[in-house]
């Protein structure tokens, strides 16, 4: 598959005896700015035994005046006649010498060319960190701020799941206004799954039912390898399975959406069988990056819970080698428990937890990470369900009301359903939650205000939280409702009016008469409410 939209582009035939096989560059002329222009080497007969091991492919691209950015490409093909290589330009309006070169087991070929990168007015381009504003997202292209609402699906890819289905969650994603998907690289089941299909789910306690009761033939092993689960040979790629992840990928960016790549978890000793720091890690690890970093919207999470299975210093190693191996920088963490582990960090460049408990738990914990200069996200702060408190299974009340009070702390999370007791966030498909429907009105409300400039003054409400850019903006949030006392000192001599914002229906009402200094509001009805508070000219 080529990724980005390359397949119009002038290509350039060079072609060269190796010993005795014919080698042969396919090599576009040109590429839009931030899409990936794909390199192709073939050979009439391959020298490797084994090309993700015997054969490495490596590019260097360079325009005047700036350092030459080093790309690794990756084997194709089973039988070693196919290597790509692909380059994601994020300078417009130049041109980048290149210099490619295969070589292994007594092969050693180099091509040299110009690559000349167009301008794209309507790309917006990688979600980046804001320079200006470190714990908020852009886009490097138009510095318009990323929103970041999330969307957990791990086993969107399961060989159960057709592409009809990953394209039915990415729709339904677009729909409910989710702008990013985590779903998973490679991983076992949580447990062995002997169900017939169509058997009854164990619904009475999901938690421990078999993968999460997910339905029955729904949560398999992600076949990254050759081979079978627990027979892997880890020294070899699936590429049919590789080929399924950039679709998925390229769906995303066409529609839009950042794809937070995780690329393991611990689910019956995955990570013990290829073993930590090994070849066959470090393998993996390269192997995701030169496939899919090329993809603009790609991000990147070291290991799902990782703490389970491996230690800070891992962290640090493959991370560490991680943006060694990605010419792009794209955005990496690591998601353990509560406790972030990488906060100094070069290679993290956000915030991972997962901390559930009640608004004030979720909201203070977003507040600890404040002092981090990193963007912070909760990335499980309880999945959906039905149950009246707290937590994984929580309904969609605490759901939603958890969401805001973590946005109240200007921070970030990702949503996860599991009504019914059904692992929806498990098995990647979209499921029927109540507040999943409701978030998009949250996403929408921030992105009409300068969040980035906000910040948490909970001091100025006896009730609830406050997120204020003070004299012109104030956000008051009310998880419980009732009756607050809410101080606009701030806004002396400004004229400001006030707004109530249902959250559950994303509507506005009229809000009360304020005024400069301590006000007394109650909210329009039962439930959790929002008073917007701003300067009117």
């Amino acid at each position: 598959m080529r990724a980005g939209k390359t397949a119009a582009i002038p290509v350039l035939l060079l072609a060269a005896s190796a010993g005795s096989a014919q080698v042969t560059l396919d090599a576009p002329g040109s590429v839009a700015r931030f899409d990936s222009a794909e390199f192709v080497i073939r050979l009439d007969k391959s020298p490797f035994g084994n090309p993700f091991t015997e054969a490495e492919v490596s590019g260097e691209f360079k325009t005047a005046g700036n350092r030459p950015i080093r790309v690794t490409g990756f084997a194709d093909s089973a039988d070693g006649t196919l290597f790509r290589l692909r380059f994601s330009p994020h300078i417009a309006g130049v041109a980048y010498e290149y210099k490619l070169r295969l070589r292994g087991k007594g092969l050693d070929r180099e091509f040299s060319g110009k690559l000349i990168s167009t301008r794209s007015p309507e790309r917006a381009g990688p979600v980046i960190v804001d320079p200006k504003r470190p714990k908020h997202f852009v886009y490097m292209g138009s510095g318009a701020p990323f929103h970041h609402l999330g969307y957990t699906a791990y086993h969107l890819l399961d060989p159960s799941n057709d592409d009809a289905q990953v394209d039915a969650t990415i729709d339904y994603c677009v729909r409910l206004g989710f702008n990013k998907i985590r779903f998973l690289l490679t991983g076992y089941p949580r447990d062995t799954d002997n169900r017939a299909p169509g058997e009854k789910f164990e619904i009475l306690d999901p938690q421990r039912a078999i993968n999460y009761n997910s339905k029955p033939g729904q949560v398999n092993a992600l076949p990254a390898w050759a081979g079978k689960p627990h027979a892997y040979d880890f020294s070899r790629f699936n590429l049919a399975y590789w080929r399924r992840v950039e679709r998925a990928i390229a769906r995303m960016r066409d529609r839009g959406i950042v794809a937070t790549c995780i690329v393991t978890i611990e689910k019956q000793n995955l990570p013990l069988e290829y073993g930590a720091l090994s070849e066959h890690e470090y393998r993996l690890y390269k192997y995701a990056a030169a496939r899919l970093a090329s993809f603009d919207n790609v991000w990147w999470d070291l290991g799902n819970e990782h703490n389970e299975f491996r230690d800070i210093e891992w962290g640090h190693a493959i991370g560490t080698f991680l943006k060694a191996v990605d010419p792009y920088n794209r955005l990496t963490s690591a998601h353990a428990y509560a406790e972030f582990f990488y906060p100094t960090a070069d290679w993290a460049d956000f915030i991972i937890t997962q901390h559930y408990g009640d608004e004030q738990a979720v909201h203070g914990w977003a507040l600890k990470h404040g002092p981090v200069p990193k963007p912070y996200v909760n990335e499980e702060y309880g999945y959906e369900g039905g149950i009246d408190k707290p937590g994984h299974g929580q309904n969609s009340g605490w759901t939603r009301r958890s969401h805001w009070s973590i946005a109240m702390a200007g921070g970030y999370a990702s949503y996860g359903d599991w009504s019914d007791g059904i692992s929806y966030f498990y098995m990647g498909e979209p499921g029927p939650g109540k507040a999943a429907q409701e978030l998009r009105h949250l996403r929408r409300f921030f992105e009409e205000l300068p969040f980035a400039d906000m910040h948490a003054a909970d001091g100025l409400t006896s009730n609830g939280f406050c997120l204020a850019k003070p004299p012109a903006h104030y956000v008051f949030y009310f998880p419980k409702g009732g009756t607050s006392t809410i101080d606009l000192s701030g806004a002396a001599n400004r004229k400001v009016g006030a707004r109530w914002f249902d959250p559950r229906l994303g509507q506005w009402r009229n809000g009360p008469s304020v005024l400069a200094g301590k006000n007394t509001v109650s909210s329009p009805a039962a439930g959790d409410w929002v008073l917007l508070i701003r300067e009117e000219r």
